[in-house]
């Protein structure tokens, strides 16, 4: 509680910072007040954006804090009206920042597709585009931060309008000025005018290739270009699921290329900016489904010219994305940064293993997030494994991109080992996500922090493989219970009068075998209001925890929390029977075997003073 008065007094003390800045925007040069608005909480997402005037401004803040008890205002949200074909451009500029918060913003459509990200910085960043919708949503963000303490900024948000139509860069260059790149370009490429479309400047009027296993297009309708200044061009290629591909820009003249791939919801799978040593852009990707992955190239600098780009279907998985969106990361953090969060989480391919670090890309903690494509049926178990000394992972595992969508994590794989493991048996098609951070254990020596990642496939029954070195593979078990740091959800009805309705009936038996096996547990808990003894519509009682224990050794194998419905399930690891345990309720089963599905039924309670 008195964390949470301190978050209060520090807002209040940024409504204060803002009124004192009101109050000097009137000043001779700056914008005009009758351009400019503060922001009205709450504006924390796309529904609750607030308007801002196209030219203006608009004073806000935003906060951020390690202290998860808390909740900090991390970012902000803008709607504005745009014309077709204008330029515009976003600036930031942070006006009070006593804790040097790390801030940055992002640009999107109309239809809520992220569009672009600025650099992050403590005090000013700015993003330029030409509008191609009439509506646009502008965020600022504060970024992680590694204290308790809560640090908040204050800003202006600008947005002005630039050229109605950008100016060609074709006019002859004086002599007496020194020339660095090729002549520019003066008229569109052969990409431009196709299908009925007048450009390739979305998503929606992408030109689309030839489905080859190599196509480059100065060999197919000549190189395109970027012209006029601004100019953005947009491709589309089929793609074949488990297959591997490769796009990269080469013979620039004159420009410098930033390359995205997104998939057929337009979401980004990876981006790149430049490769070896060069301007040119580089991205690898493997295909999760069978249909289109769009190809968004734009120029980096305000000129016009030409490039060329080659499509390749690889046949060996390329080592991972090459990178995400987000700014450019510090040197010596990993391919795939910035992955601080769940919307730009690094694509990981099944039975593949590949090397991360904790090189945080932007100062602070690194906490890396990884999405790989799971398909029901299917045994998953991802793995870390330690290159340097001085690292403790941590892993949490996600069924969608939300918080609220943790089924469970791990810490230590058993005591000595510090590596992390979780093995989940899928029973949907879709982006299972794998959080690995190190939360307040930052090694001493971050440039040596290297790890390995692994999620394996398996089929249920199947065993692991032995690795060829003398290090065992990791097994699901742990040793504490606070191994899933998931919120404990709010309070259940009371224990008395339990009674239990297993669907299966397990009988313990002693274990014989040595070698694993996995068990599939299905648990319901339910409040049976209406005493038909049956489980019905909103009986379900969510936030109860539960965990599963290896019976011989009780050692912890996996824990998880009943969602919305009361339900909750999960697919151990054991070697023999798994004894199932619902402490709130004081129940225990003993289940061996293929598995269980258990129904824990809370009899209806009577109130004090009514008949029983």
């Amino acid at each position: 509680m008195k964390r949470q008065f301190i978050l209060i007094g520090l807002v209040a003390f940024a409504f204060l910072l803002l009124a004192s800045i009101s109050a000097t925007l009137a000043a001779p040069g700056d914008k005009p007040l009758l351009q400019g608005s503060s922001e009205t909480e709450p504006n924390n997402d796309f529904g609750t954006a607030n308007t801002i005037t196209v030219p203006g401004y608009a004073t806000g803040s935003v906060s951020n804090t390690n202290n998860i008890s808390l909740t900090p205002d991390t970012q902000d949200y803008y709607v504005m009206s745009n014309e077709n074909g204008r330029q515009y451009q976003a600036s930031l500029t942070v006006l009070q920042n006593p804790g040097d918060l790390t801030m940055r913003i992002r640009l999107y459509d109309g239809s809520r597709n992220l569009i672009e990200t600025s650099s992050s910085s403590s005090s000013d960043v700015s993003i330029s585009w030409t509008a191609y919708t009439i509506t646009h949503y502008v965020r600022v963000e504060a970024l992680a931060v590694t204290t308790d303490t809560v640090l908040v900024a204050t800003y202006q948000l600008d947005i002005d309008e630039l050229a109605m139509t950008p100016t060609p860069t074709d006019t002859p260059i004086p002599t007496d000025t020194p020339v660095a790149t090729p002549t520019s370009v003066s008229a569109g490429d052969n990409y431009e005018n196709h299908d009925g479309f007048t450009d390739n400047n979305s998503k929606d009027q992408a030109y689309e290739l030839p489905v080859e296993a190599s196509v480059t297009l100065s060999s197919l309708a000549g190189a395109p270009n970027f012209y006029p200044v601004g100019d953005k061009d947009w491709f589309k290629v089929w793609g074949k699921n488990g297959k591997w591909y490769q796009v990269t820009t080469s013979d620039l003249s004159g420009v410098d290329t930033y390359l995205e791939i997104r998939d057929q919801n337009n979401g980004v799978v990876t981006t790149n900016d430049d490769y070896g040593e060069g301007y040119a852009s580089q991205a690898s990707w493997g295909a999760t489904y069978n249909g289109y992955y769009y190809i968004y190239i734009k120029n980096k600098v305000d000129t016009t010219g030409s490039y060329d780009m080659t499509v390749t279907e690889t046949d060996a998985p390329a080592p991972g994305p090459t990178s995400t969106p987000g700014p450019d990361p510090a040197s010596g953090s990993d391919a795939c940064e910035d992955n601080s969060d769940f919307e730009y989480a690094c694509v990981i391919a099944a039975n593949d293993t590949q090397t991360f670090n904790f090189y945080p890309p932007f100062g602070g903690v690194d906490n890396d997030f990884f999405k790989v494509w799971v398909k029901p049926g299917f045994i998953y178990e991802c793995a870390t494994a330690i290159q340097d000394p001085g690292i403790d992972p941590n892993m949490i595992v996600f069924t969608g991109p939300s918080w609220d969508d943790a089924i469970g994590g791990n810490d230590d794989v058993e005591v000595g080992n510090l590596d992390s493991f979780f093995s989940y048996y899928a029973t949907y098609e879709g982006w299972l996500y794998v959080l690995v951070g190190t939360g307040d254990r930052t090694p001493s020596d971050i440039s040596a922090s290297n790890y390995e990642l692994r999620c394996e496939m398996k089929t249920p029954g199947q065993t692991s493989t032995p690795e060829p070195d003398d290090t065992p593979t990791p097994a699901p078990t742990s040793d504490s219970p606070t191994d899933t740091p998931i919120p404990v959800a709010t309070s259940t009805p009371a224990s008395a009068g339990l009674t239990v309705h297993p669907l299966t009936t397990p009988t313990p038996v002693p274990d014989t075998t040595p070698a694993p096996h996995f068990v599939p547990v299905s648990l319901l808990v339910y409040y049976d209001g209406n005493g038909d003894q049956q489980p019905g519509a909103g009986e379900g009682i969510a936030g109860v925890s539960a965990q599963a224990y290896e019976a011989a050794t009780n050692q912890l194998l996996a824990q998880g929390f009943t969602d919305g419905q009361g339900n909750l399930e999960f697919t151990v690891s054991a070697q023999g029977p798994v004894r199932v345990s619902v402490p709130f309720f004081g129940f225990s089963q003993l289940v061996a075997g293929e598995g269980a599905s258990i129904y824990l039924r809370i009899p209806p309670q009577s109130l004090p003073g009514e008949a029983p």
